[in-house]
């Protein structure tokens, strides 16, 4: 091989690949911090509205702010406690009513859950639903909930970019660290080779 190619050609060619994967990760670092300036942004302009649950009727008041966060027309709605457990994704029914079932009990100070609830386009809405109990019978039980739902949709999927970009960040760490140990195993290879190939010519002499 050329000696000017392997004292100055190769080493530049190294440089600029270095200087390539300095930008790669500088870029995806740099969309990881906009992503979450972005959501920073959205949850200073979340939408809420309150809501609570009388467990001596078993009615779930709804207000307008509330009912337009889903979509619905912004008056204020009572509805059945089934009708607006109804309203609670499948996969997360279970776990809103055992959060409140620990609140009931004590075993936490109040209730901050997210879920999903239909909207009235049909989709499904992310929403935190927090809040506490504020009423109690003679006998000390509680009979009734209030709190407030936030529209955390937009913090979602800013949550599921983040994690898509600090994925990157961590593949991308990776794949350099494969490439770096090929590299090392290749050198160590030639390496071997020129001593075995030494050895050989060493012994064809003898």
């Amino acid at each position: 091989m050329n000696k000017h190619y392997q004292k100055n050609i190769i080493p530049f060619m190294s440089g600029l690949n270095n200087v390539a994967k300095i930008f790669k990760l500088k870029s995806i670092k740099e969309e990881l911090e906009q992503s979450k300036s972005y959501l920073s942004i959205a949850l200073r302009g979340t939408e809420h509205g309150e809501w609570s649950w009388d467990m001596s009727t078993d009615e779930v008041d709804l207000s307008p702010d509330a009912q337009a966060i889903l979509g619905y027309e912004k008056k204020e709605k009572v509805l059945e406690k089934e009708s607006f457990l109804g309203m609670i994704h499948p996969d997360d029914k279970l776990n809103f009513l055992y959060e409140i079932e620990k609140h009931k009990k004590d075993a936490i100070d109040f209730v901050s859950v997210n879920i999903r609830m239909k909207s009235a386009y049909g989709d499904w809405n992310w929403i935190n639903l927090r809040g506490k109990f504020v009423e109690f019978d003679t006998t000390g039980a509680p009979i009734k909930f209030t709190g407030i739902n936030y529209d955390i949709n937009e913090q979602r999927q800013y949550d599921d970019e983040v994690q898509e970009l600090q994925q990157k960040v961590i593949n991308f760490q990776e794949e350099e660290k494969k490439k770096s140990t090929i590299r090392v195993n290749n050198n160590l290879d030639g390496y071997t080779k020129f001593r075995l190939n030494g050895l050989r010519n060493l012994l064809e002499y003898n």
